[in-house]
């Protein structure tokens, strides 16, 4: 994957830990799929507006504690801090908490597509953006499948989010026994953006 002329290199980070909320500022996951498919591609001083999904974890590298007031609701609760309100979206994986106040860990995911209707939107002013990238490699058992590769994630600076987020050319499929030829591309190796981590000022 050639660099991109000017572009930052990319630095290994550990961001994981409790942080409270002493300055209104969040950190929004966006995955890179969100912004290429049709989201506004968030800049720096300007404002952004992003429905927010709490995903419960403890190895993703923005995941922090926070205490939460947990709120029910159909189908899923609501995590209610500083006036932020984001949906449970720990799927099937992670058991929703009971109504009350928690301290839970996990990270804040930003949704333009799949999210609850009535899910009240979270608009601030964009004070730092880091595009997130990650090794990934081939599946030892033979398949197309790709896998992070422990230790390889990395964040750089930028004033503006990509529209398109970089990774490896794909390769073209090998022939079919048919005879026909596979015309998807196959995922390669390498080092792939695989989204934006959005600092949003929401008292702005």
């Amino acid at each position: 994957m050639a660099p991109v002329p000017g572009a930052v290199a990319p630095r290994l980070v550990e961001c994981a830990g409790f942080s409270p909320m002493s300055d209104p500022v969040i950190e929004i996951v966006v995955e890179s799929w969100e912004i290429e498919c049709c989201a506004p591609p968030p800049v720096v001083g300007e404002q952004a507006t992003w429905r927010v999904l709490f995903v419960p974890s403890t190895d993703h590298p923005f995941s922090a504690e926070h205490l939460w007031s947990v709120v029910p609701h159909d189908p899923a609760p609501r995590l209610h801090r500083d006036g932020v309100v984001a949906a449970w979206g720990g799927g099937h994986t992670a058991a929703a908490p009971p109504p009350g106040e928690h301290r839970l860990r996990g990270h804040l995911s930003g949704a333009a597509h799949v999210f609850p209707e009535d899910l009240p939107p979270v608009t601030g002013r964009v004070r730092r953006l880091r595009v997130l990238s990650y090794e990934l490699a081939a599946d030892p058992g033979g398949t197309y499948a790709l896998s992070p590769v422990p230790g390889s994630v990395a964040v750089r600076d930028v004033d503006a989010s990509p529209r398109w987020f970089a990774r490896p050319a794909p390769r073209v499929g090998a022939p079919a026994r048919s005879g026909q030829r596979f015309f998807a591309g196959v995922p390669q190796p390498g080092r792939y953006e695989t989204g934006i981590v959005v600092d949003l000022h929401v008292g702005a």
